[in-house]
């Protein structure tokens, strides 16, 4: 289109669906960067028909990364923005044009971590050449390991991130590094929180390569070596931000030539072999300047040339000074620059202090400049243990609603005082942390900070507690008193659901557990223990089972709660039992038998005898087990616990199939699916129901063996449980093999295959190398090993 309005970015020249968001966020600029919130009240009366659009929809639709855009929100942003019809419709020809053409190529796969890229990045033209130039030159004669570039200049706020965010991008956008990026934030100078342990990163990126945990190395340097070899011949790039030091990031840099590790610090890495360094300064008077029109817009700044020169220089060249005064500004129209500059001058620094290059001045102006309930929020926040927070935990925190809680997010957002990350989480910045800390000591009376405290740590125990029902009802439960309640409530309407909530709390739950356990409250710590214990079990992660475990255990025995004592021995010993260690699992085990016999506790005596004849099973102490089971059998029965019944029987036709005697694991699995179907767990039925078409598969009855894990990968699939349903489509698969139905046979398989590949790369990844693992993993051969664990 040759005629657009002066200034407007060209949706034509759009490449990709990338550069399409680009331009889009370029518009928006154009139209003076309204923000988000008022473009989402403007947008919804353009789409037809006329609805309520979230501020989090306009927000999405500006996201470099998205796979595409919904057509009609983006011809009403632009409307929205000012633009004429015949312009509106270039922008709909160019949406449609660049949706077409990504169904025909691009990397698909592709594991995709880097943080959401600023619309409003200016300046650094240099500095930004001289790294994308390094990134893709061919290595020298000697050949290198990885590129590593640093920037280290010791100043918060001075670009780091952003430069390295949005080199990362254009690199994926030209086409290199396209087979996967990964990103941590390795909270190098967190006066809170202590560093990243390296060895925890490692674990992290080999989860999300799609290692099994059951399957990482607990040893360090193996589990470097795995890292390492897991990212041989990938085109990949690694940003480790907020690096500590070289010794933090040693070990994460991969070996092979062609990846790319961009490392940002606050302190120079003149120690890390093979880096190249980059010492990254404040913005020159005029990169601030630009800057500060891209965001407040060049009428404001033309008209006030000499105070928007003092706002330049208070803000000592640092970007996110001058954004967030530019940010204060935009949403302030009535507001003269002078004011303002004058303001900066008068506030001194407080806390950090590095001459006019501390951002603690600008800090504290934007705090000042928020409405009460957000300075509330944003100070409370600064409480919360974990890296990062969604609407549900600010709700508790701060005793709102959602709605009130996502609405001060947002602001604190549009402020630059949160970060907005993917999933509807928000991360606040290490110094903003360290702020808002002090501001909550200055202001907040300690009985209240005290009370927000207590509500966020109930809220994770209850919430967590909701979850576990619904993924493992059976489980011997630790539950929160009945007076502690989740507000905002959250209810799950599926196992999926649970799981997904769960997994990405698991971090900011384990921090609650270590912040209960500082203040001493064993019950709080217990409870929120038992939150996620569940949890990290399903995940294989039982080193997280046993070392927190052990802590709150510490606890717990100084409060004298024998119940809880009794409960988490049985955890840990759960935990060591999977790890090998089985000697220290029994000393546990026997103190849990020992305290709930005293305590007439028959639950808890049946929870420990089924785990205890389990590790007697594994130790090949077999009459032990047997004795152990007959105990628990009784137990039930006696007391009418029909799925702990379900459990013993369960529990006892595995040992047999180590036995092989699979026509007595036949017997005790049938009587066991009888009781678990009058249960209430819908998960154990399932189980149950494939693990009597295992146990066909041995007794080579393949009839029978179909006909139950037909009925298993229903409910599997009805469950949620992706893994589980495409297993029981190997299972039938190896029924169908031994009924001779070979096209039939690999139908099967090829669904079961079909459904892990439609999990994102990495989730695939892991859930074929689960099945790799699995007896009922479909080969060509009706031959079973009858003493594995189905």
């Amino acid at each position: 289109m040759d005629n657009l309005p002066g200034g407007m970015p060209d949706p034509g020249r759009a490449r990709d669906l990338a550069e399409f968001i680009g331009l889009l966020s370029e518009l928006r600029e154009w139209a003076s960067a309204p923000s988000y919130r008022s473009l989402a009240k403007r947008v919804g009366p353009l789409i037809r028909p006329a609805r309520v659009v979230p501020t989090a929809t306009v927000v999405d639709a500006f996201k470099a990364g998205r796979r595409r855009l919904d057509l009609d929100l983006v011809v009403a942003i632009v409307r929205a923005l000012g633009v004429d019809e015949p312009t509106v419709d270039f922008w709909r020809q160019a949406c449609v044009r660049v949706h077409v053409e990504a169904k025909t190529g691009g990397a698909s796969g592709v594991l995709r971590q880097l943080p959401a890229e600023l619309a409003t990045f200016t300046g650094r033209e240099r500095e930004l050449g001289d790294v994308l130039s390094l990134a893709v030159a061919p290595a020298d004669g000697q050949g290198r390991s990885a590129v590593v570039i640093s920037a280290i200049e010791g100043m918060a706020g001075v670009g780091k991130t952003q430069l390295a965010v949005h080199a990362a991008h254009r690199l994926v956008a030209e086409g290199h590094y396209a087979d996967l990026q990964l990103y941590v934030n390795l909270r190098g100078f967190d006066a809170e929180r202590p560093a990243a342990d390296p060895a925890d990163v490692l674990e992290a990126f080999l989860r999300q390569l799609g290692t099994p945990s059951q399957q990482i190395p607990t040893d360090f340097d193996q589990r470097a070596a795995m890292f390492r070899d897991q990212m041989h011949d990938r085109r990949a790039l690694l940003l480790l931000d907020n690096a500590a030091d070289e010794r933090q990031v040693r070990d994460l840099i991969p070996a092979g030539g062609n990846s790319l590790v961009l490392v940002t610090s606050r302190r120079r890495l003149a120690g890390l072999d093979g880096a190249w360094l980059l010492v990254l300064d404040t913005f020159t008077a005029e990169e601030s300047t630009k800057l500060l029109v891209r965001i407040l817009g060049a009428e404001r700044v033309r008209a006030e040339p000499r105070a928007a020169a003092d706002i330049v220089t208070e803000c000592g060249g640092l970007p996110l000074a001058v954004a967030i005064v530019a940010a204060r500004l935009r949403s302030r129209p009535a507001w003269r620059l002078a004011d303002l500059a004058r303001q900066l001058r008068t506030d001194p620094a407080v806390g950090l202090r590095e001459g006019n290059r501390s951002p603690w001045p600008v800090f504290r102006l934007s705090y000042d400049g928020l409405p009460g309930p957000a300075k509330r929020v944003f100070r409370l926040l600064a409480a919360h243990p974990g890296r990062d927070v969604t609407v549900g935990p600010t709700a508790a925190l701060a005793g709102l609603d959602t709605v009130q809680a996502h609405m001060m997010l947002e602001l604190l957002a549009d402020e630059h005082l949160l970060q907005p990350k993917e999933s509807g989480r928000y991360e606040m910045h290490d110094l903003l942390r360290v702020f808002a800390g002090e501001v909550l000591l200055e202001e907040e009376p300690a009985t209240a900070r005290e009370a927000a405290v207590i509500r966020l740590l109930r809220w994770y125990a209850v919430v967590g507690d909701a979850a576990r029902r619904i993924v493992r009802p059976e489980l011997h439960p630790l539950a929160p008193p009945s007076e502690w309640t989740a507000r905002p409530a959250i209810r799950f309407s599926s196992e999926a659901e649970a799981m997904a909530w769960a997994g990405q709390e698991a971090a900011n739950l384990l921090a609650a557990i270590n912040l209960a356990n500082d203040q001493g409250d064993a019950l709080l710590c217990t409870r929120l223990y038992a939150a996620i214990d569940w949890y990290l079990s399903i995940e294989y992660r039982w080193h997280d089972v046993t070392t927190v475990g052990e802590a709150v255990l510490k606890n717990v025995s100084h409060a004298q709660d024998e119940s809880a004592t009794a409960w988490l021995h049985l955890r840990i010993a759960t935990a060591l039992e999977e790890m090998g260690r089985f000697e220290s699992s029994e000393a546990h085990l026997v103190a849990a038998l020992d305290t709930y016999r005293r305590l007439g506790d028959n639950d808890g005596q049946l929870a420990v005898l089924v785990r205890f004849a389990a590790c007697a099973s594994t130790a090949g102490r077999h009459d032990v087990a047997f004795a152990m089971m007959a105990e628990a059998l009784s137990i039930a029965r006696l007391s009418g616990d029909q799925d702990a019944a379900a459990k013993v029987l369960n529990s006892r036709a595995i040992t047999h199939h180590q036995l092989h005697r699979p026509a007595e694991a036949l017997k005790d699995l049938q009587e066991s699916l009888s009781y678990a179907r009058s249960g209430n767990s819908s998960q154990m039925v399932a189980t149950l129901v494939r693990n009597l078409g295992f146990t066909y598969l041995v007794l080579e009855d393949y009839l029978d063996a179909e006909a139950q894990f037909a009925e298993a990968a229903t409910m599997f699939h009805e469950l949620g449980d992706t893994f589980r349903h495409a297993e029981s489509l190997h299972g039938a698969a190896r029924a169908l093999y031994g009924q001779g139905h070979i096209a039939e046979a690999r139908h099967s398989a090829a669904q079961g295959d079909a459904i892990l590949n439609r999990a994102a790369g990495a989730q695939a990844q892991h859930q074929q190398r689960r099945l790799e693992a699995s007896p009922l993993r479909y080969v060509e051969s009706a031959a079973i090993d009858g003493t594995a664990r189905a």
